[in-house]
């Protein structure tokens, strides 16, 4: 419990321990929301950012649209490797530079040249042997990016 009561709503870290199966599983069954604003709803998880809410969900083959209570377990597992995953990575290439982000030293991060769908509308699909093209949408004011193919 902190001092300051903001930091007491936001919910776990995505590579803590408590952002787990279980934790998902109790907070997601009644949300009618889609899973992007569920991931982007930093009182369900604290700090992942617009850009790897659409890498994570593009790599667990789910469409950002779909309805947070109507994940399967698979669908979960999948979201919770992936933000592992994906965050460990960017942490590892320092983050992404899209404008002016810079670290402590002042380099420019290199994980957006990883990017597998964000602010890749209308580019072919970067999944080998799928046909689909990314497509960018406005999920509560945000740009949302996802394959029209692979993401269901």
């Amino acid at each position: 419990i902190y001092e300051n009561s903001h930091l007491n709503t936001l919910g776990p870290e995505p590579l803590s321990s408590d952002f787990n199966l279980k934790y998902f599983k109790t907070n997601i069954k009644n949300k009618k929301q889609s899973i992007k604003d569920c991931l982007m709803d930093q009182k369900f998880v604290s700090g992942l950012g617009n850009i790897y809410a659409n890498e994570v969900l593009f790599q667990s083959k789910i469409n950002p649209l779909k309805k947070s209570k109507n994940l399967t377990n698979k669908q979960i597992f999948n979201i919770l490797k992936n933000t592992k995953l994906i965050l460990k990575k960017a942490v590892d290439k320092g983050g992404s530079s899209i404008k002016d982000f810079n670290d402590t030293e002042g380099n420019k991060g290199k994980f957006q040249d990883f990017f597998r769908v964000y602010g890749r509308d209308n580019k072919a699909c970067s999944k080998i042997k799928c046909n689909g093209v990314v497509k960018k949408i406005r999920i509560s004011n945000r740009s949302t990016f996802y394959c029209n193919i692979c993401q269901k």
